[in-house]
């Protein structure tokens, strides 16, 4: 039993915090609310894929609004299977943070017991994965497959058979179809085969496979007028404006990613001192070999820096952390066996990976019940306004998860997630708020031909039309993770506007006593 008690150890903390996470929220909100608003738009689509079989963030039209096609097609089949449940995304992280802790282990079985101690705790405060899991996004299952990727890279490495390719292959195109992000590592994967193993074949074929997702999908989204990628890579990806703004937008990468860089510290050792100590004991192919992986996910690292995002609850590096920790283990474990005159390197490695347990842990236990509180006072608050007033009705709105999740609206997404012609007139604005009169004419015409009831929006966002009238605000304390402090509600038709102006001071009532509603006259 000796050989599990770590296993159950790790198991049992990471519940341990799961459970601690809830009872926070719990606390404040009477149930648990996840800490993104992108948790609900997920939710939105699944359930309206599999209870009417419209993939959209609505009922009423096709929208390629999610950036992680399988987790949400996942869901939708659970939805199916167990019925509209908000807590299956929770329920299903579990399941996968807990197959992550056990494969991760797996793993580690070679190596030392303290090395296999340090990195089991490492995953789950590093990443952290309790945070993955409380967000009830895609992150989880995204690093599960990454490292099942890295797994069967390895084994195709010690041996070429089909078999491993077949493993190889299949959790590339899982990998894939969570995140997007999965291609910058499966291509450098592709690149080690091609020009290292001479594998050429195999190279193109495996990268073909890792593309199917990307091609299936962009198929489906292209056949219903929308772009070949989903909305939110489109809207949010770090896209090149200018040589300036390309800059900008990495070094912000870098300064929000600093615990992820404080890891590849220890990839950049491991990769100078694999080749140092094997200069004279083994062959150049040998010490290429040795730096595969370390290669792949130091490479991956950088085309994330330089085209993805970083930051946002820190999810978006989770799988980055998890996949550093994957590739360092085996140098950590030697510096751990080695004799006192290597101690240097022991300390500092403990050094770097506490500096990152404070930047990612002790710094997120604080700000995580903080984003769920946001998320609670401000979409949970708009979603229970719009299912009292307007369950049916159609709505502009700016951020779309909880609102559509808990009401069968018709939207106008100014942002563009929802809407694809907004996503066309913003795609230019990379990612930016920037005064777009052409997305003002179209909020305006549209409203006005296919009437629009209200609008609950951030002013900062885009302006609505002149003849919109303000009814009032809903404003929250402390804003940490929503898009905007203050919300804004309006009538499309003026003589709605006292009916609106009623429903918000009788809304006031029932609200938390943090958040605050005004009456614009």
């Amino acid at each position: 039993m000796k050989k599990y008690t770590q296993l159950f150890l790790v198991i049992v903390v990471l519940a341990a915090l799961v459970f601690y996470n809830i009872q926070t929220v719990c606390a404040f909100a009477g149930r648990y609310i996840y800490p993104l608003d992108d948790a609900y738009i997920h939710l939105s689509m699944a359930r309206n894929f599999a209870e009417a079989g419209t993939w959209g963030i609505t009922q009423h039209e096709f929208s390629s609004t999610t950036s992680s096609p399988l987790f949400t097609f996942l869901l939708a089949l659970l939805i199916k299977i167990f019925g509209n449940w908000e807590y299956i995304p929770l329920v299903a992280n579990s399941i996968a943070g807990v197959a992550l802790i056990v494969v991760f282990n797996k793993y580690l079985k070679p190596f030392s017991v303290i090395t296999r101690f340090v990195f089991l705790v490492a995953l789950v405060v590093l990443m952290p994965l309790h945070l993955m899991i409380m967000t009830g996004m895609e992150h989880v299952f995204h690093s599960l497959a990454m490292v099942l990727v890295l797994l069967a890279f390895r084994k195709y490495l010690e041996d070429k058979s089909p078999r491993h390719f077949s493993n190889l292959a299949l959790f590339s195109i899982i990998a894939t179809g969570f995140r997007y992000e999965s291609l910058f590592f499966i291509f450098f994967i592709c690149v080690y085969l091609f020009f290292v193993r001479k594998d050429y074949v195999i190279s193109i074929v495996l990268g073909l496979f890792a593309l199917l997702p990307v091609l299936v999908y962009g198929y489906i989204s292209l056949d219903h007028g929308s772009f070949f990628l989903p909305n939110s890579l489109i809207l949010k990806g770090n896209t090149n404006d200018g040589i300036a703004g390309f800059i900008t937008r990495v070094a912000g990468n870098a300064y929000r990613g600093i615990s992820v860089l404080i890891l590849v510290l220890i990839l950049i050792t491991q990769i100078f001192r694999n080749f140092q100590t094997l200069k004279h004991s083994g062959s150049q192919s040998v010490r290429v070999s040795k730096n595969a992986v370390p290669f792949v996910v130091i490479a991956g690292f950088l085309v994330h820096l330089l085209f993805a995002n970083f930051g946002w609850l820190i999810r978006y590096e989770a799988y980055l952390v998890v996949l550093v920790l994957f590739a360092i283990a085996p140098f950590a474990d030697g510096v751990f066996r080695e004799k006192a005159g290597n101690s240097v390197f022991r300390y500092l490695m403990i050094g770097l990976l506490l500096m990152t347990f404070y930047m990612r842990f002790i710094t997120m236990i604080k700000y995580q019940p903080i984003a769920s509180k946001n998320i609670f006072d401000q979409q949970i608050q708009l979603a229970d306004f719009v299912h009292q007033y307007y369950p049916e009705s159609r709505i502009i709105a700016n951020d779309i998860g909880a609102i559509t999740y808990y009401n069968n609206v018709q939207l106008l997404d100014t942002y563009g997630l929802g809407s694809i012609e907004v996503a066309r007139l913003r795609k230019n604005d990379h990612g930016k708020f920037v005064d777009n009169k052409n997305l003002q004419t179209y909020i305006a015409k549209t409203a006005e031909n296919r009437n629009f009831d209200i609008a609950l929006v951030f002013d900062e966002w885009v302006k609505m039309p002149d003849y919109f009238v303000k009814a009032g605000t809903l404003s929250i304390n402390n804003n940490y993770i929503c898009g905007g402090t203050t919300v804004s509600f309006y009538v499309v038709k003026k003589e709605n506007a006292d009916k609106l102006r009623k429903q918000l001071s009788d809304f006031s009532k029932q609200i938390p006593k943090d958040v605050s509603i005004k009456i614009a006259y």
